[in-house]
């Protein structure tokens, strides 16, 4: 028997998380599964994933394409300064998202752990 599109949602729960915290909506993430997108809210929220409002959302639409997960993080310092500077833009702090931006940069820089060949966000850009 096939299974249903709540059954691949919940067999694809990381993929599914991964997706959305790296931008794509709950309502693209849902039509691709054959599930609601309230349904699918529900499940990110019970999952302990926080649900971006419409405001958040509108300013990731905004933005121009920023690199994956996959594409620039490679440890646990890097997550944690795109999420900080991720959370200083929602709220317009352009300073300390600068200051991520920078702390970011210098820590690729200068890391020798970082996996060899990968890619790095531009200079003055966005992470």
């Amino acid at each position: 028997m096939p299974r249903t599109g709540r059954e691949d949602v919940h067999a694809s729960k990381t993929t599914v998380i991964a997706r959305y915290r790296d931008g794509e909506t709950a309502k693209a993430l849902a039509a691709e599964f054959g599930v609601s997108d309230a349904w699918l809210k529900k499940r990110l929220s019970g999952w302990g994933v926080p649900v971006r409002g419409v405001r958040e959302a509108r300013i990731l639409r905004a933005r121009p394409k920023e690199y994956t997960v996959e594409e620039t993080l490679v440890c646990q310092i890097c997550d944690d300064l795109v999420a900080a500077e991720r959370a200083a833009r929602v709220v317009y702090d352009h300073s300390r998202a600068t200051d991520c931006r920078v702390l970011l940069r210098r820590h690729i820089e200068t890391t020798a752990d970082h996996r060899p060949g990968a890619v790095t966000p531009p200079r003055g850009g966005s992470v």
